[in-house]
């Protein structure tokens, strides 16, 4: 995550809606957005990551099909050994480390699925939209 952040974008108060949890709130800036549309299950997925306060981020991610709709929200602390993650209901420490191998296993997961699957559709949205 560190290194992400063009320092380009507006500090706001943020406040991420999270449906399985209490909603995420913070002052940052937006470091990240994507859009995905998957054409086989007609989902459409909207993720943003935000760089807080003190070296801190939230992670929001939207799934839709049709009228029905996930939010979920994230905190994350990244710490030398551990990185506390609050979803709202909870809080975890984690092992940095392990939390870098399986980011990097998702990353290479990702790759690899949409090299295989080519009606999946990814499109990066422009910031100031």
């Amino acid at each position: 995550m560190p290194g992400t952040d063009t320092g380009t974008e507006p500090v706001v108060d943020i406040t991420l809606p999270n449906d399985f949890g209490k909603n995420i709130s913070l002052t940052g800036s937006l470091v990240e957005e994507e859009m995905y549309f998957n054409d086989d299950t007609g989902m459409l997925t909207m993720e943003k990551l935000y760089r807080a306060e003190h070296d801190s981020y939230a992670y929001s991610i939207i799934s839709a099909i049709g009228h029905s709709r996930e939010r979920r929200a994230y905190s994350i602390r990244p710490g030398e050994e551990f990185t506390r993650v609050d979803n709202g209901c909870m809080e975890l420490d984690l092992p940095t480390d392990i939390l870098f191998e399986l980011l990097e296993h998702a990353v290479r997961s990702e790759n690899s699925r949409d090299s295989e699957n080519s009606e999946h559709v990814k499109r990066k949205l422009a910031v100031n939209e």
